[in-house]
């Protein structure tokens, strides 16, 4: 399952990807992203990667053809998982983004939302 939910007017997206992905899916991110970047040049992002599933392969072309189009849409880019291939592949596909990104576990997605919308997190003295 993928889901989004966007903050359209303080240009914020937290996408959720749960076991499989559908074309419909993707669609929907994609429609609630395209929405939100009428208000705004770049939106800050949440990703969080819970379980990977299969994918539906009509997808990876509307996903490239997106990535062509989108160029700078995004600013901060929160990844949350516990997969431990998510951290070290992230960090080889970065450098390719405009976009300022940072993995966190899944035990501190509040903090990663914060990051995301802030930029920068204020955190609790231990």
């Amino acid at each position: 399952m993928l889901a989004v939910e966007c903050d359209k007017a303080a240009g914020f997206a937290e996408l959720t990807l749960d076991g499989a992905m559908t074309g419909d899916e993707y669609a929907k991110v994609i429609s609630a992203i395209d929405d939100a970047l009428q208000s705004h040049d770049k939106l800050n992002l949440v990703c969080v990667l819970r379980h990977f599933g299969p994918v539906d392969w009509s997808i990876w072309p509307k996903d490239l053809v997106f990535h062509a189009t989108h160029r700078n849409w995004m600013k901060h880019v929160a990844i949350v998982s516990d997969m431990g291939w998510v951290e070290p592949t992230m960090k080889v596909f970065a450098p390719f983004y405009a976009a300022e990104i940072q993995c966190f576990p899944l035990a501190k997605l509040d903090e990663a939302r914060a990051w995301a919308r802030t930029g920068s997190i204020t955190r609790a003295a231990d």
